[in-house]
């Protein structure tokens, strides 16, 4: 081939990124949007469907991001802003604020490890190495114990 179609290639490979943000945007507004419509977080019937898939593209997002684009930049963010966002958002707008400082505290700290774990799981998988991706991984597992473990 010649460098010419090499270069038009690499330059397509903008929009197979793009999709990937985009489906993974859509498949975490939906059970957002079920939130605010409804008041709570799902139940059985499609809404749960829908909260369960949200759970695990968010556990799987930054992996699958981060190895396929190798932006480390990018897979950070999907493995940080999406649980962040969907766990504070709703509890601002909701005002189901709690005054029992304990329960901010372990709130907080339940969040901020689930984000930070989300975010380094990203960062490994962009590295594109095997090594890497194995910590990716296993950072995935760590991710769902932690939010299993959350649960009351």
């Amino acid at each position: 081939m010649s460098s010419e179609a090499l270069e038009s290639q690499k330059n397509f490979s903008f929009f197979p990124d793009l999709l990937i943000s985009a489906a993974i945007i859509i498949l975490w507004l939906i059970p957002v949007l079920v939130i605010s419509l409804r008041g709570d977080g799902g139940g059985s019937a499609p809404w749960g469907v829908f909260s369960n898939i949200a759970l695990m593209v968010t556990i799987i997002a930054p992996v699958a991001y981060g190895w396929h684009t190798k932006d480390t930049t990018g897979a950070v963010l999907i493995g940080v802003l999406p649980f962040l966002l969907t766990t504070t958002i709703p509890r601002i707008f909701f005002g189901t604020s709690v005054q029992d400082t304990n329960y901010i505290i372990r709130s907080a700290l339940y969040i901020v490890t689930l984000c930070s774990i989300g975010g380094l799981e990203g960062y490994f998988a962009a590295k594109r190495e095997n090594r890497a991706f194995v910590i990716a991984i296993v950072l995935a597992g760590l991710w769902a114990i932690v939010f299993l473990s959350g649960i009351n």
